[in-house]
């Protein structure tokens, strides 16, 4: 039986663009704990205990974030150099999602992310994932995990000896409850909200709608379905509806501020007189 889901090297994460420590001013997120590597716009923080993949995950969800998902083999190399001393196997992101026949004993392949993203990039062990030992130990739930070569597969290939780390398929039942899992990997994005204006107007007793896009500051890519949290600074002039659309109220000026998940924007409304008939 092969072991968790594995990331691999890390020659000089510090070069490889963007390893640096989380400082207080730095972080978006007040739930990242002090010490969490900082990477293209994302945070990553080990947490040394042996939970199951779900417990994990609710752990990290707990915090606003998830199990850690690489997106490209640089991501894997600079977390991988941040944890490698303290504690692998590591719970990350992936499981396997695919159909079970218990009487055939055969499992379906169709690995998902914890954050939803499409699963682009993997590093698993030689011939993994096998789903070895799941039946034989009666669990059919499988997750990923990362360590070194030797943690994750019974058959190591000469050429992957010399890699720092790689992928391997556990159940989750086994394998905490005889130790092997040592931790787990939460990952926080930072987002960006990007108002279409800082400033609109709308006439008193009329709606109207701020337009704006939730960005992932890691690749700058767009959050789709994010919705963000509207107030308004003073009600009497403006209110912000739960529709998330603006309704004037009374002629003057306030501010609607927008959230998500750490990230804030600001916009002046102007509410001008209705139109006289």
């Amino acid at each position: 039986m092969k072991k968790a889901l594995f990331v691999f090297t890390l020659i000089a994460a510090l070069v490889i663009g963007g390893f640096t420590p989380a400082s207080a001013k730095a972080k978006k997120n007040k739930n990242i704990p002090d010490g969490a590597l900082s990477y293209n716009g994302h945070y990553y923080y080990y947490f040394e205990g042996s939970l199951t993949w779900e417990e994990a995950e609710a752990e990290c969800e707990k915090l606003g974030g998830y199990l850690v998902v690489f997106a490209n083999e640089n991501e894997e190399k600079a977390v991988w150099d941040y944890i490698k001393d303290k504690g692998t196997p590591a719970w990350i992101g992936v499981y396997n999602a695919g159909s079970i026949d218990r009487i055939y004993q055969t499992v379906d392949d169709d690995w998902k992310t914890s954050n939803g993203s499409k699963l682009k990039y993997t590093n698993w062990v030689n011939d993994q994932p096998d789903h070895q030992n799941h039946f034989v130990q009666n669990t059919y739930d499988m997750w990923a995990a990362i360590g070194k070569p030797e943690e994750v597969g019974f058959q190591i290939l000469d050429d992957e000896k010399s890699l720092p780390c790689l992928w391997g398929d556990f159940d989750d039942n086994y394998f905490v409850n005889n130790g092997t899992i040592k931790g787990y990997i939460c990952e926080w994005p930072v987002y960006e909200i990007k108002v279409e204006t800082k400033e609109i107007t709308v006439k008193k007793g009329k709606k109207t709608t701020i337009s704006y896009t939730i960005i992932d500051k890691a690749g700058n890519t767009k959050v789709k379905d994010a919705k963000a949290s509207l107030k308004s600074s003073n009600k009497k002039i403006a209110k912000a509806l739960k529709s998330g659309n603006i309704k004037g109220v009374a002629e003057g000026n306030c501010t609607i501020t927008l959230k998500y998940k750490g990230a804030t924007a600001k916009v002046k409304v102007t509410v001008t007189p209705k139109k006289k008939k």
